[in-house]
């Protein structure tokens, strides 16, 4: 195996530091019994499920380990590469909330602890902190999430991704996944055992590659490097557990397609994989449309027993980030301050020219009229570079009083973020787009600071069978801008929300059976993003969300039920508008490459059901299904004037249209094998026809589909004399028959579902 010199040499010179990574929802001894979890939920007063054993083995570890929540019900996961290997194309929707380039509305923890948001700009989801071969489990609080959750996005839940604990004793484990579209990844894991006597750690290195999956030759890729260290130390009364992630990550991307053009040709995404030396045409050449990222996160969770009924959690970390995002505008731009002159720095309050000719001396040709036949022909490469410091704290004390379990904590963080925008010069159109390293232009250079603080508390009561909790939380947020180049435009915003009321109750019917109902108050703060526009935000209100559930659950030695009714409001909604989508090349001179909204508020309705059947001692059968429906509760700008008449707005929002991108049936069933030897998955997974687009009245009808998966193992312990421990093989198939479907995105624009994909893994233990 080969891994990057630099990543090695920053594994030996990496201490251990992170958390034991559990939610407040999630018992400190979780981890010792994560393999018998199953997804009916825990006994709390919202509905949540989490990940089972099989769900991570239907997740290729070459692939995202978002997939590994595709199956629980409410959820919907769409990734335009077939290894979730493309940030910008990945969405994520659940009762009317969603996750993708426009909107951010669920919140995203790492062993409980904030991922920085999961926008594309600066943004940072699971898979970057996360190898799908170190992950536990995945915790999905859908409508709300437990109290102390510490994230500004979650209106309409939390996904929690909990990291494997090191294991009692010493061992290497190491794997090798290959697949289609040249898919490959390596991924080694040394764990420590027992050191000192009270201390358990492991170290961890994956290298990856593929290609797109659309197209072929120069269709793009994905590489991608990551490292994990975590250890546990425990003691009389005290438990400290650390981890360190480090992903170094390069993404071609994947284009949006129209309804329309997805029906004339459901396999291409309208991006080239040829250099033709025309820049009109190679603006969408696939290997100019990449994501660099580079995130390092690490933490260091400290559990104190104060007294026989007090227990304090401290837990620091840091998140640091640096990025770029790329594109190829078939020009170069020419910009001149008041006075005439050219400036290499923001508009200088002058003019902005687009010019696609030089001359023989290289000078740029502004005369549209000018005789091109002996001109050289031009054009940029666009980087838009993110850089994201974050440094937080979350405590939480319980004191145990009687039959009362007191909570209360506090969050803090401060985050520094910079987007700085340049255009290069394309050093040979013809050729490909090498480019000057030095910029020719910086469109805009801007810092972010953004300060939070979080205060919860709660009390839960045990009465006998029945259990009550209340809680309020609340969030004091302050965002501001500085311009680097104009320094007088500046701006800030504070986002505190009211105080957040939580209550709940879980009754037990008997020792299989409870029920349980649950109200709260959510609410996501106004991000730094909105002050990148010109417009006047100081009239925005944050949004909030009131969520209520009512449910059973069902838990039996051979069965399990899970079912929930649920209505939530969401308020004051601002959503963000992609420019030009699927209206010809996107308008590389807008600063914000889009529009803020304010959309007004949605309704939700809707029920989610699991079963899990253990059938016999090798078979089981696994179903989940979604209801939702989720309309907008009010008319936004639903009229412009034409002349003297009002006529539909083609950019309004309309009372009682159907949300876009949010299905409303998704039904799943999962027939599964397991013997001593092997184990295998065959999943069914159906979304009905939903409604892509709300704009204007268009609703663009997605056509229904059903995609299946198949997963086979087989694992083999072998004798204390062999060269190896245990040996693992395991098959995927992903999109089994090949089903054509679109798979999430945007108002109107959407990204192409991956066709069949296979790949194959051997794994090896020491």
């Amino acid at each position: 195996m080969q891994f990057r010199k630099s990543l090695i040499s920053l594994a030996l010179a990496s201490t251990f530091v992170a958390s034991n990574g559990l939610s407040a929802a999630v018992e400190p001894n979780a981890e010792a019994s994560i393999e018998k979890i199953a997804v009916t939920g825990q006994r709390i007063a919202y509905a949540n499920n989490t990940t089972d054993e099989a769900m991570l083995d239907t997740v290729s570890p070459a692939g995202n380990v978002l997939d590994a929540i595709k199956y629980l019900p409410g959820v919907s996961v769409g990734q335009g590469d077939t290894f979730g290997s493309d940030d910008w194309s990945t969405t994520i929707s659940m009762r009317g909330f969603n996750v993708n380039l426009n909107e951010q509305q669920l919140g995203i923890t790492i062993d409980g602890l904030p991922n920085g948001g999961s926008a594309y700009g600066g943004g940072s989801k699971a898979n970057r902190y996360m190898d799908t071969e170190n992950t536990a489990m995945v915790e999905v609080a859908q409508g709300t999430a437990d109290i102390a959750s510490a994230s500004l996005d979650a209106l309409g839940g939390t996904l929690n991704f909990i990291s494997a604990a090191p294991e009692a004793e010493a061992g290497v484990s190491a794997g090798i996944t290959g697949g289609d579209h040249n898919a490959r990844k390596y991924f080694t894991r040394y764990d420590t055992g027992q050191l000192f006597g009270n201390t358990t750690a492991y170290i961890s290195l994956s290298d990856s590659f593929n290609n797109r999956w659309i197209g072929s030759g120069s269709n793009g890729f994905s590489e991608r490097t990551h490292f994990e260290a975590k250890s546990v130390t425990e003691l009389e009364h005290s438990k400290i557990t650390a981890r360190f992630s480090y992903d170094d990550t390069a993404e071609d991307n994947y284009n949006t397609v129209s309804l329309a053009e997805f029906e004339q040709n459901p396999a291409w995404d309208r991006l080239t994989s040829q250099w033709t030396g025309d820049p009109e045409i190679d603006q969408n050449f696939a290997e100019a449309w990449s994501t660099l990222r580079e995130n390092s996160f690490s933490y260091v969770k400290w559990e104190q027993e104060l007294a026989d009924d007090t227990d304090l959690t401290v837990t620091p970390y840091l998140h640091l980030q640096s990025g770029r995002g790329d594109w190829l505008p078939p020009y170069q731009v020419y910009v001149t301050d008041k006075d005439g002159k050219r400036v290499n720095k923001g508009t200088g309050n002058g003019q902005l020219q687009r010019y696609t000719h030089v001359d023989a001396q290289g000078r740029p040709i502004l005369d549209p009229k000018a005789d091109l036949s002996k001109a050289t022909r031009v054009s940029s490469f666009r980087h838009t570079h993110y850089e994201k410091d974050r440094a937080g704290l979350t405590s939480e004390l319980k004191v145990q009083l009687d039959n009362h379990q007191l909570r209360a904590g506090v969050w803090y963080e401060q985050q520094d973020r910079n987007e700085t925008r340049d255009w290069h010069q394309v050093l040979n159109a013809k050729v490909y787009h090498y480019f000057n390293e030095t910029p020719y232009w910086v469109h805009y250079d801007r810092d972010y600071s953004t300060d939070t603080l979080k205060l919860f508390a709660q009390d839960t009561i045990e009465l006998g069978d029945l259990t009550l909790t209340a809680g309020v939380k609340q969030f004091y947020v302050d965002v501001e801008r500085q311009d680097n180049i104009v320094t007088s435009n500046a701006g800030e915003l504070s986002s505190d929300s009211d105080p957040l009321f939580s209550v709940g109750a879980v009754y037990r019917m008997t020792d299989s059976v409870e029920a349980f109902a649950g109200f709260s108050q959510n609410f996501k703060a106004i991000g730094d993003a909105i002050l990148e526009t010109s417009q006047d935000f100081s009239k925005l209100e944050a949004e909030t969300a009131d969520n209520i559930d009512f449910g059973l659950r069902y838990n039996a030695d051979d069965l399990s039920l899970n079912l929930t009714l649920y209505s939530t409001t969401f308020d004051n909604r601002i959503t963000f508008l992609q420019p030009g989508a699927n209206q010809g090349a996107p308008d590389y001179l807008n600063e914000l490459d889009g529009t803020y909204i304010n959309v007004g508020g949605i309704d939700a309705k809707g029920v989610e059901t699991s079963l899990n059947w253990q059938l016999n001692e090798i078979w089981s059968v696994y179903g989940a299904l979604t209801l939702n429906d989720a309309v907008y509760n009010q008319t936004v700008n639903g009229t412009i004037k034409e002349g003297n008449q009002n006529v539909k707005n083609p950019r309004g929002i309309f009372e009682d249209d159907q949300v876009a991108g949010s299905p409303e049936t998704i039904v799943t069933l999962s027939a599964r094998f397991t013997t001593d030897k092997y184990n295998g998955a065959l999943t069914a997974r159906h979304t009905a026809e939903y409604y892509g687009a709300a704009l204007g009245g268009n609703k663009d009808q997605l056509p229904a589909s059903t995609v299946l998966d198949l997963s086979l193992g087989y694992q083999k312990t072998l004798s204390q004399d062999a060269m190896f421990q245990y040996v693992d093989l395991s098959l995927l198939v992903n999109n089994l028959t090949d089903e054509e479907y679109l798979s999430g995105g945007q108002e109107g624009a959407y990204y192409i579902g991956a066709g069949r994909t296979a790949s194959f893994t051997v794994s090896l233990g020491f």
